[in-house]
């Protein structure tokens, strides 16, 4: 776990992963307020883009199921199980890839448990200098306060054709 945390420290501070306020609100949002599950995950984004590990930790259920979207060049391990598998599947490897690298979240919608969020993603493929610049969904489930499942949906051609893994 101590390594999880150091690599997630190390890649927050690099990656700079975007806490905002959502650019759009809706009803969606608005009523689901008084779940907790919009706020876990708003503190999630803000955690992450201020550098917190203790607080993302906290955030994550011990067995959180995350999944990168199918195609991805991340996706290999899926789902990755745990803070620790995570950072070594998922954050490590985008850290080593990317320079500047930003997920920015833009719009909140939940209903019940389930908190969905539209953003994108930004940086430098650290080798070419070639942009990044991917729109993405989240899809979290939140169980007793804390994340348990993630879903992410991204344009995996584009990622793949950034990082090299592009198949013909």
């Amino acid at each position: 776990m101590q390594k999880a945390i150091i690599l997630a420290t190390a890649l927050a501070g690099s990656i700079g992963l975007a806490a905002c306020a959502p650019a759009e609100t809706n009803t969606a949002v608005e009523e689901a307020q008084d779940s907790g599950a919009l706020a876990v995950v708003q503190g999630f984004y803000e955690a992450i883009g201020t550098g917190d590990m203790d607080t993302v930790a906290g955030l994550l259920a011990e067995d959180v199921a995350w999944s990168e979207a199918e195609g991805s060049p991340y996706a290999a391990g899926n789902p990755y199980v745990g803070f620790e598998a995570m950072g070594a599947g998922v954050f490590g490897p985008i850290n080593e890839a990317f320079a500047d690298f930003a997920g920015i979240p833009e719009t909140f919608t939940t209903e019940g448990d389930r908190v969905v969020v539209e953003g994108r993603y930004t940086g430098t493929n650290r080798e070419t200098g070639e942009a990044l610049d991917a729109p993405f969904v989240h899809v979290f489930t939140v169980a007793d306060g804390q994340i348990a499942t993630f879903q992410q949906y991204t344009d995996t051609w584009q990622w793949r054709q950034l990082t090299g893994t592009l198949e013909d």
